[in-house]
């Protein structure tokens, strides 16, 4: 893949640094060198933290926040989608997203019958088009749809053009998934790339959810295939982080991780690059 570490956007993902709210973490991101945010405006579990910003107030300082350090709003996030799922319910997240510019939203599946979550993702995709925001479905191996292969199924059934696939590093190599096997799908499937590392042996099954919001490391600290990954990808893909350090670097302030995931991240580029 043809990444330039000195030009490639990065885009931070908010569970990097979750308990910095929204408005803290568009200056902190820009001052480390990020060009965009992602932004938990929604939970990923029940009771988890979570930044609507449903008031007019808050989008408008936003708006005001971005466009004064030069970045921007990729993503919301998290939407499970099951037999529970009203995507009803989910219009005011969507146009919170229109509201402060980002142009994707996450979701997750949570039904092992992937008719149904084939059948919201599409009703989601739908809803959030006219917002000009496309629908990424994020596989992860402690979701029903576990694997890029479970999420091309579901997507192949959703039959819906808003309808993608975000690839997280880590929930690839978790999986199963073989890098070779993006190379086998329709690359207009495929949204963002979350980078991170992490040693090749897994842990337990039950330690998947633990490791994914705690034990990141930095691209290139430890052993997954990323830069087979990365060549398997389609050329211009976004690429974002999703590193918590908050639980293993504590000697640092959020902004100084924020600098080092930065810096740790055009490293690895810059080394698979030479």
């Amino acid at each position: 893949m043809a990444f330039v570490p000195e030009n490639v956007p990065l885009s931070l993902a908010h569970l990097s640094e979750l308990d910095v709210p929204p408005l803290a973490l568009v200056e902190l991101a820009a001052r480390a060198g990020f060009a965009s945010i992602g932004l938990r405006t929604s939970p990923a579990s029940p009771g988890g933290v979570e930044y609507p910003l449903r008031s007019a107030a808050e989008q408008a300082e936003m708006r005001r926040r971005l466009a004064a350090n030069g970045i921007k709003v990729l993503e919301v996030e998290m939407v499970p989608l099951s037999a529970a799922t009203r995507v009803s319910d989910y219009k005011p997240m969507i146009e919170t997203g229109a509201a402060i510019g980002a142009s994707r939203l996450t979701v997750g599946g949570d039904s092992a019958d992937f008719a149904l979550v084939a059948e919201r993702l599409a009703e989601m995709a739908e809803l959030a088009q006219p917002y000009g925001i496309a629908v990424d479905l994020e596989f992860m191996p402690f979701r029903a749809v576990q694997s890029l292969a479970h999420a091309v199924e579901v997507v192949k059934r959703a039959r819906h053009p808003n309808a993608h696939i975000l690839i997280d590093a880590l929930h690839v190599f978790r999986s199963g998934t073989s890098p070779a096997e993006f190379a086998q799908i329709d690359p207009t499937m495929l949204g963002p790339c979350q980078l991170c590392d992490a040693p090749a042996q897994a842990p337990p099954a039950d330690a998947l959810v633990v490791e994914a919001r705690t034990r990141r490391l930095l691209p290139g600290a430890g052993q997954l295939a990323l830069d087979a990954l990365l060549d398997a990808l389609p050329d211009g893909i976004a690429l974002g982080i999703e590193v918590p350090l908050a639980g293993q670097r504590p000697d640092l302030d959020p902004g100084a991780r924020l600098a080092l995931l930065v810096k740790s991240t055009r490293e690895f580029l810059q080394r698979r690059s030479a």
